[in-house]
């Protein structure tokens, strides 16, 4: 039971991270990735009397697709909060990285 809970986890992240993705103006139902993805997990849904290991391995190949989303989305965030902003004054820089300029008093 454990198992089939991990895999709606899992394409649940899937789909979260293909909204991201895909272009506001498209829907994620109808992009090819959402197509091919719900195949696959329909075309490897299991019976109590079926094993088979490609199962697993379309598991374990959609957890690390969620994961490699997640992944890219998270690095473009972090490059536009740091790389974007262009120049930065003495302080702000210091204020990014948690260091304390010292006050000159005149």
């Amino acid at each position: 039971m454990a198992s089939s809970l991990s895999k709606v986890r899992t394409l649940r992240s899937l789909i979260r991270e293909l909204r991201n993705a895909v272009p506001e103006h498209e829907r994620v139902k109808h992009s090819p990735s959402f197509s091919f993805l719900m195949e696959q997990y329909r075309r490897n849904s299991l019976t109590d009397q079926q094993y088979c290991r490609e199962a697993e391995e379309m598991a374990y190949m959609a957890d690390t697709y969620a994961t490699y989303l997640e992944s890219s989305r998270k690095q473009q965030e972090l490059y536009y909060q740091y790389h974007a902003a262009g120049e930065r004054s003495i302080r702000e820089t210091a204020d990014m990285v948690g260091f304390k300029l010292p006050n000159d008093p005149k």
